[in-house]
């Protein structure tokens, strides 16, 4: 994919998601205001469960898919591929539906939510389950505008259902929250089904249209099913500490956080929905081209570490949105930033590990993080509560990072500019450090400065390089206006 068509793509699926985003910062304060952060928290914990489920329940075939999509370019393969890697964790998610059901309603086991939310909770995941891989298609096929256009219905469609029900209708906060997301998502792969019809069709599918054999497909899919759990455990600690060694107010402050975080979704979101199957298709293409993802680093870093020190700097603005019930949600921010800022990146460097099909050493880099913030967690959630969650989820991240950057390398060597990457990293961190126990002060806007600074000299060349482009992007988009 040249740079023009890239940036094409860029900018469809960051309009969607910057829709998103605006969505989110004018609904989100009604919605936490309407909403008690005991029930916050509880809805934020039922999302969790079901990130979990489909983690799990996918089996790592979603990552075998992206792996082995574009060994062919033909639609029966293609299809063929798809039926194989979405039928396993189908059936057990049916199984798993009602193995639940039948404990939640006979009081065979004392589940954390009532039997009716539990049912909602299986339906929701087997939902999500079937829209990764439809949205895993879209990406494959690089269609942006369908990507961008089922992004915005899926939020659009959540916070119209759960306003309407919140002030029309009124009740339990949990179950309108839940049956919100559950309409949305089904909206969501029911249109993407239609859209992509052919894909889906099976009756037109034929096994032996794909000539990977299964035992193939599973042999590089299921360390992912350790990888990912253990991923999703890693992910979701945070939470579970605040659950155990504090109040579902903590929670429910702590995921609004995650909300103020979801700035980065711009960037984050769009770039991840790219890199992978791109990167993917290079390698096919030109195994030994090691430049492409030089560059992609470079660009991806100065981005996410400039919006990730901006965000910190303005910190005490965005918690102001959410209420005066969450104004906490000031001092959670500065650690957190270094969950998108870390996954983003690492997904450049961690390529090594798929394109040579290391699936089983990914399973080295999710206990590395998983341990690292589980005893983080337990130390500091505690004494520090909100606050200690975060700073052990910011330095589980970065070891998350160094992990998947290190053991990548071991088997496709790629030279990434570690040391002035670390140095940054380090100085932002003591920033991040500073923000999380004082208010918006002059020493916010000194350290802001001194961050900003050090990011130019250490990347100065891709500083200039990225205006240098799109000034020549600008000029060659109005160059072609005028010609028209």
């Amino acid at each position: 994919m040249n740079n023009n068509k890239f940036l094409k793509h860029f900018t469809i699926i960051g309009a969607g998601t910057a829709i998103n985003l605006l969505v989110g910062l004018f609904t989100t304060p009604l919605i936490t205001r309407l909403v008690d952060p005991v029930e916050y928290g509880q809805y934020s914990i039922f999302t969790m469960y079901s990130s979990i489920a489909v983690m799990v329940l996918c089996m790592g075939l979603d990552q075998a898919l992206v792996r082995f999509y574009y060994e062919k370019d033909d639609l029966s393969y293609k299809r063929a591929l798809l039926f194989k890697c979405v039928r396993i964790p189908l059936i057990l998610s049916v199984i798993a539906t009602i193995i639940i059901t039948i404990c939640a309603y006979s009081n065979l086991i004392n589940f954390e939510f009532p039997a009716l939310i539990m049912v909602l909770l299986c339906v929701y995941s087997f939902a999500e389950l079937v829209y990764r891989f439809s949205l895993l298609i879209v990406r494959l096929e690089y269609k942006s505008k369908l990507y961008s256009v089922l992004n915005v219905i899926k939020k659009v469609a959540y916070v119209c259902v759960a306003l309407f029900f919140l002030v029309i209708v009124k009740g339990d906060d949990l179950l309108i929250l839940s049956v919100s997301i559950l309409v949305a998502t089904s909206l969501c792969v029911i249109i993407s089904m239609i859209m992509q019809a052919k894909m889906w069709n099976i009756f037109q599918n034929r096994e032996s249209d794909c000539s990977i054999e299964y035992k193939t497909i599973l042999t590089y899919a299921y360390p992912y099913v350790i990888t990912m759990g253990v991923t999703t455990l890693f992910q979701a600690i945070d939470k579970i500490a605040l659950n155990m060694y504090c109040t579902y107010t903590e929670v429910g402050i702590y995921s609004s956080t995650m909300t103020l975080v979801h700035i980065f979704a711009i960037i984050q979101t769009t770039f991840n929905t790219l890199w992978s199957p791109m990167a993917v298709e290079h390698y096919t293409k030109n195994p030994e081209d090691k430049k492409f993802y030089q560059k992609g680093n470079q660009i991806i870093t100065v981005v996410m570490f400039f919006l990730g020190i901006s965000l910190i700097l303005v910190k005490d603005v965005f918690a102001v949105l959410l209420g005066e019930k969450y104004r906490e949600a000031a001092y959670i921010l500065p650690f957190l930033i270094f969950n998108p800022i870390m996954y983003t990146i690492s997904e450049t460097t961690v390529t090594g590990l798929v394109f040579k099909k290391k699936s089983k050493v990914q399973v080295i880099v999710a206990l590395g993080a998983c341990l690292t913030n589980i005893i983080g967690n337990n130390i500091l959630v505690p004494v520090l509560k909100c606050q200690g969650a975060a700073i052990s989820t910011g330095i589980s991240y970065i070891v998350f990072f160094s992990l998947r950057t290190y053991l990548s390398n071991k088997y496709f060597p790629v030279d990434f500019k570690l040391k002035k990457f670390y140095l940054l990293t380090f100085v932002v961190s003591l920033y991040a450090l500073y923000n999380t126990f004082v208010i918006f002060n002059i020493g916010s806007v000194l350290g802001y400065m001194v961050c900003l600074l050090l990011l130019g000299i250490l990347y100065k060349d891709t500083i200039c390089w990225g205006i240098k482009y799109i000034i020549n992007f600008i000029s060659q988009k109005n160059s072609d206006t005028r010609q028209r």
